[in-house]
């Protein structure tokens, strides 16, 4: 989630919810500013101050709505411009963000935080080569800057520019080495490139640091399915499910497990691959585990419908390709 200059701009970091502690106070303050605005309606101040008590509530229309009098009054009020570019990428009014850094970029050409928010939106756009353009220039000019690092990664990974994500991670680390998000995404980027123990090292560490995290046990079980070491993805993927017991993708990685593991049981591996795709009738994983688990129960008419599915639906997967073809051999 980005957020307003001077704070966090790292996503999915913190949160804009208030503890229930502070939310009466919270209220108080903002209705002492809104008399002070009706007496004062062109206060520039107490306004900046009320738009964000709302940004950091959440509120970001709200918080939007107090920017924009601000710009009408003031058009070249970068700060406001700024946080109004926040509010509106929260809201996901990417181009209109964009429009709002562009103009505070404009008006300011060496501030760094606002080409990092900038390149966070149009990396959000798929603009990947915009995106490291305005991260470098971030980092040029404000080279401590761990965010930013992680997010051009982001967009060098995206377009298969593995070297440079893994040297943009690596520095994201040093630089934050209590920050989770740098540490799991080059743990994810080892798994691409075929290293599974520094895949592994870089999760293992992840989850000392977040152990309550579904998501870093599901990265670590398909690191340690990739290793072959299928009784240890089971429990991520079971702990996982303990973890967020709505998720489609827990119990599809348990159901493929299980349909492929000589001693597996079957009958477990349906039940798991069924779980997944009432959340998930989508889920090209969990139709290949039950297609798969139905061909090892001497069912293979059964499982071509399935497999045949999951190809449909993952045609990229080789996996599925091959359990087709064993199928299709056995019905001749």
């Amino acid at each position: 989630m980005e957020k307003e200059e001077g704070n966090e701009r790292r996503k999915g970091v913190g949160s804009t919810e208030p503890r229930d502690e502070t939310k009466a106070r919270l209220v108080e303050m903002e209705s002492s500013l809104s008399r002070a605005i009706e007496i004062s309606p062109g206060d520039i101040e107490l306004r900046l101050r009320r738009a964000a008590l709302r940004f950091h509530q959440g509120r970001y229309q709200e918080a939007e709505e107090d920017y924009t009098v601000i710009l009408s009054s003031l058009p070249d009020h970068p700060q406001a411009l700024y946080n109004r570019g926040v509010c509106r990428a929260n809201m996901g009014l990417l181009e209109l963000a964009i429009q709002d850094y562009t103009r505070a970029i404009e008006l300011n050409p060496h501030w760094a935080n606002a080409y990092a928010v900038r390149g966070l939106a149009r990396f959000c756009l798929d603009q990947y080569d915009e995106a490291i353009r305005d991260l470098t220039r971030a980092l040029e000019i404000e080279p401590q800057m761990a965010d930013a690092l992680h997010a051009r990664g982001h967009a060098h990974l995206v377009c298969g520019d593995y070297q440079l994500a893994l040297e943009d991670f690596t520095r994201a680390i040093e630089l934050a080495p209590r920050w989770v998000d740098p540490i799991t995404s080059r743990g994810t980027l080892f798994l691409i490139l075929g290293k599974e123990d520094e895949a592994l090292a870089d999760l293992n560490r992840a989850l000392e640091m977040c152990p309550e995290s579904a998501d870093l046990h599901l990265a670590r079980g398909t690191v340690l399915e990739a290793k072959g070491e299928l009784e240890g993805a089971s429990q991520d993927y079971r702990k996982a499910m303990e973890l967020d017991p709505d998720s489609a993708r827990a119990p599809s990685l348990l159901a493929r497990i299980m349909s492929r593991m000589p001693q597996g049981d079957l009958s477990d591996a349906i039940y798991w691959a069924e779980l997944a795709l009432q959340r998930d009738p989508e889920n090209a994983t969990a139709w290949d585990a039950k297609g798969w688990a139905l061909f090892r129960l001497g069912r293979p008419k059964e499982a071509l419908i399935f497999c045949q599915k999951a190809l449909e639906l993952d045609p990229s997967d080789a996996e599925v390709r091959g359990h087709l073809r064993l199928i299709e051999q056995a019905l001749g």
